[in-house]
């Protein structure tokens, strides 16, 4: 522990907010507008071999032989933690704090000895060591106090971005991603994303444009998209600058990046109803096929963004946001649905499988076989199985339930019922339009067995009665 800490714990008597603030401040003496006080660096950083040394004697002392978390560990285990903290052994610890450089006490101890293992009560938690130019940065989250100490790590964290310049921080998004999340322990979500704009703001002013500070500038968006409705308010805004300040040069922004401003515009644009927008953004997604050519890297990376559950392109009774591919379809095809742009949701249809659902893609793309039409309906009887009991094996049991169930306000059923009306009603409008009258029938057929909403089918009543209506005068 370094001294800091140890004063910081005395001082605050292991307490967060002004108690940890007054002091840091009888520790500094110094205030600033966006977080408080900023702890110097020379009270935080110690020299290049220290750091090591410092992170490995803490780790071996509370995990290592002599400890009781070592103690309650079985033979195997505690052999192989042996061999680890052996004097000869030190290039594996400097090798694994390369690649991990938050020691999690489950995640090191299981390293180590092989296999994942129930692991006994440790008094260290976490030990921290980041590069810091020729220096390093060491903080340890002890059992006892957690919070105070995790307080006190993004307080370090903080006082770092503030004071050290972009290049001499080893991956400044992991450190600003954990202080992120340190200031919501301690503050409002809504708070936490103003302190984090405002400190990338303040980086941006005193560093070069670089790939980091890029990185930087992209989670200041997403992080506007996950906090409220104060600050997706203003996303739109937020795009707009950096989509102008990284349109050109080394670091342009990339395609997998500009992938990732037309999703949160999208739904920026859902949120207020802007069709226009909704399109536009949603057929940039489609086209060229980027939503699946970046869909394993935009979730690695901003799995906080984008709605993660895994894509079901088989079925068509469903929740529609639960998958961020399968939102922009439900979400633009409406959209072209309201502009009238009935063929053209009929070519996505035809070419994107998870725009409806495999059974009625294939009808599509072979529309002279009838035995994949009468398919459609068996899809849609398993899909409500799986969703009421998990499995197709009580079907007509399952399929009672749904339609004794769904359309309750307080049905389990009912977010995936309003959806998937709302989806079908559209297909089924578009369909209509577009003289696809067999399909439309058999949808249509198979809407009124399951998934009938009253307010739904009206419209699409009132729908197909005005078409005939213009067809008769155009005849």
């Amino acid at each position: 522990m370094l001294k800091v800490d140890e004063q910081l714990y005395d001082m605050a008597q292991g307490n967060t907010g002004e108690k940890l603030e007054r002091a840091v401040e009888m520790i500094v003496n110094e205030a600033t507008s966006i977080w408080g006080v900023v702890l110097p660096l020379e009270l935080l950083l110690v020299g290049d071999q220290l750091g090591i040394r410092m992170a490995y004697s803490i780790a071996k002392k509370n995990w290592g032989e002599g400890s009781t978390f070592f103690q309650a560990l079985d033979g195997i285990a505690q052999e192989r933690l042996i061999d680890f903290f052996s004097p000869d052994n030190m290039a594996k610890f400097e090798h694994y704090i390369a690649l991990h450089p938050t020691l999690k006490v489950d995640d090191f101890i299981s390293f180590v000895v092989g296999r994942e293992l129930q692991m006994p009560n440790s008094h260290v938690l976490e030990i921290m060591l980041h590069k810091v130019g020729e220096q390093w940065l060491v903080h340890t989250i002890f059992l006892q106090d957690e919070l105070f100490w995790r307080a006190v790590y993004a307080k370090k964290l903080y006082s770092l971005f503030k004071q050290a310049k972009l290049w001499q921080i080893e991956h400044p998004l992991k450190l600003m991603q954990e202080l992120r999340d340190g200031l919501q322990l301690l503050v409002s979500k809504n708070r936490a994303a103003t302190i984090i704009h405002q400190l990338i703001a303040a980086l941006d002013q005193n560093n070069n444009r670089s790939f980091p500070l890029k990185q930087l500038h992209l989670m200041d968006v997403v992080t506007h998209f996950t906090s409220g409705r104060r600050h997706f308010l203003k996303l739109k805004k937020r795009i707009a600058h950096i989509k102008n300040m990284w349109s050109d040069g080394k670091w342009a922004l990339t395609e997998k990046e500009k992938t990732l401003l037309a999703y949160l515009l999208l739904n920026e644009a859902a949120s207020r109803k802007d069709t226009e927008q909704i399109v536009q953004q949603g057929l940039f997604l489609i086209e060229d096929d980027r939503l699946n050519n970046h869909a394993v890297e935009l979730m690695l990376e901003y799995s906080d963004a984008l709605t993660m559950l895994k894509p079901q392109p088989h079925a068509i009774v469903k929740v529609y946001n639960e998958n961020y591919v399968e939102f922009v379809f439900y979400t633009i095809i409406h959209a072209l649905v309201q502009k009238q742009q009935y063929k053209q949701v009929l070519k996505l249809l035809k070419e994107h499988e998870i725009a409806s659902s495999t059974a009625i893609y294939n009808y599509l793309n072979a529309p002279s076989d009838p035995d994949l039409l009468h398919k459609i309906e068996a899809n849609v009887q398993q899909d409500i199985a799986y969703i009421v009991h998990g499995s197709p094996q009580h079907m007509r049991h399952s399929l009672d339930v749904w339609l004794a169930e769904y359309m309750k306000k307080t049905s389990p059923y009912a977010k995936i019922a309003q959806m998937t009306s709302k989806h079908l009603c559209n297909i089924l409008k578009s369909l209509w339009a577009t003289e696809q009258f067999e399909l439309f029938e058999k949808l249509m057929e198979i809407y009124k067995k399951y998934l009938f909403i009253d307010s739904h089918f009206e419209q699409l009543r009132t729908f197909v009665a005005a078409i005939v209506h213009s067809r008769k005068l155009t005849d």
